[in-house]
């Protein structure tokens, strides 16, 4: 079995942030959620590194604003699922199995769904392409139904929304989705005249603007993933594998503050005056 490395990091990556984020959660729950936002000045005091002013508040307010914006890219990402399914549904012309046909004049085949994922081709592809090259195509996605790459692409997405300050995630998926790419054309080629049908289909394509889909959907044509296949179709070494190193440094960088919230001392105590919430106090 081929081990996909960069996914593998990934998913550890995933984990790691998920389990620091929950820490920091339990920590701050009582302090930043209890009723209303309290500022601890203790906490402030500890995260300004002693440094003199009120950078420690500063910095606090830093960290609610990526909360909220990390929030806002959620939702967004979320509401893009739902107004892509709705359009896919709104323009289903036929559906075969788990081959849908929808109305678009711009070519384009993609895998799509959660618990039923299906093929997706568009009428325009339909009347550009010959019978073999729509075999070809219809192989090519069914690797990416097999393998549930529409789930996974799906996920990938909504992490990547989720951790907007770890740009090393959207390095390790591109490197996994043009892999999959890739590696589905290579499934799709059984023969000489596969291979000569599938540098046809990439020509006819490469005359059309790629159609503006979410992130999550993969077509059969996507700009960023074009040079790599055709590499691989051409048996040219690729080197699409990589990871930028300003998006490793500003990923460190959001691991430190990170790993800084999760060993800072803090210890709040919550003062009642008629039986109602009065104050929350750090002592030292």
């Amino acid at each position: 079995m081929k081990i996909n490395y960069y996914l593998l990091g990934f998913a550890g990556l995933f984990i790691f942030l998920v389990s620091s984020h929950f820490i920091i959660i339990f920590k701050y729950f009582q302090i930043l959620i209890h009723h209303s936002i309290y500022y601890c000045l203790e906490m402030a005091k500890a995260l300004n590194l002693q440094l003199s002013g009120d950078l420690g508040r500063a910095i606090v307010g830093i960290l609610a604003l990526a909360a909220l914006f990390t929030a806002v890219r959620i939702f967004i990402a979320i509401f893009k699922v739902y107004s892509f399914r709705k359009y896919l549904s709104g323009n289903i012309i036929q559906t075969r199995g788990n081959v849908s046909f929808f109305k678009q004049r711009q070519p384009q085949a993609f895998c799509f769904g959660i618990l039923k994922p299906k093929i997706y081709i568009s009428s325009g592809l339909v009347r550009l392409m010959s019978s073999q090259e729509l075999a070809v195509i219809l192989r090519h996605e069914k690797y990416h139904l097999e393998k549930k790459d529409s789930l996974v692409f799906l996920m990938a997405s909504l992490i990547e929304s989720l951790f907007p300050f770890f740009p090393v995630i959207s390095d390790f998926i591109s490197v996994y989705r043009t892999d999959r790419e890739v590696e589905a054309d290579k499934i799709a080629i059984r023969s000489a005249a596969d291979k000569r049908s599938l540098a046809e289909i990439l020509k006819k394509l490469l005359l059309y603007e790629p159609a503006q889909y979410p992130a999550f959907v993969a077509g059969i044509i996507s700009e960023s993933m074009l040079e790599a296949r055709i590499n691989s179709l051409l048996m040219v070494k690729t080197t699409y594998k990589k990871v930028r190193g300003r998006n490793v440094a500003l990923s460190l960088v959001s691991l430190l503050v990170l790993v800084g919230l999760m060993v800072t001392p803090i210890n709040a105590i919550e003062l009642h005056a008629n039986g109602r919430d009065a104050v929350v106090i750090c002592p030292i």
